[in-house]
């Protein structure tokens, strides 16, 4: 497994990987680009950590200030996937290693991430890492008919 930052290349692997991963079940708004270059404008080459195996893009990761305002240069919010076909492989443990690493590197001091309540495999996995919940917004979303929470976990460097 490769760990490196996106390039232009990329592109149509990560917009694949998203169109897969980003459901209902995932986020609670639909996450669609029309082509790779609508895709790159809003994720431009280098603004993501990819793990790659076999030349596949395997996983990905985004990171970035929550609110750019001096106060809150501190923290980073993001958002990971995992291609279904290479989950249970250590992709998102390596992914989230590498956070880890560019975090300390630039002096972060906390990681903040939300999840659907309803996603319990991904609040397993970051509870894992040693993500705590820091907040839970109720039934903050309808999906499918039913009521979600919206919850916020965090990890202090």
């Amino acid at each position: 497994m490769i760990i490196r930052k996106s390039t232009q290349q990329d592109a149509a692997d990560m917009l694949e990987l998203e169109h897969l991963v980003w459901t209902p079940g995932t986020t609670p708004g639909e996450i669609h680009f029309e082509n790779e270059a609508a895709y790159l404008l809003k994720n431009p080459a280098g603004s993501k950590v990819v793990a790659e195996i076999d030349g596949r893009v395997a996983g990905i990761l985004g990171y970035h200030s929550p609110i750019p305002v001096l106060a809150n240069k501190h923290v980073l919010t993001l958002d990971i996937a995992v291609h279904p076909d290479f989950r249970k492989n250590g992709v998102g443990s390596a992914l989230m290693d590498e956070l880890f690493r560019i975090a300390k590197a630039e002096n972060k001091e906390k990681l903040l991430l939300r999840v659907l309540s309803s996603n319990e495999k991904a609040i397993k996995f970051y509870t894992k890492l040693g993500f705590q919940v820091e907040g839970r917004l109720h039934k903050e979303f309808i999906l499918n008919g039913d009521y979600v929470d919206d919850i916020f976990m965090a990890y202090f460097l």
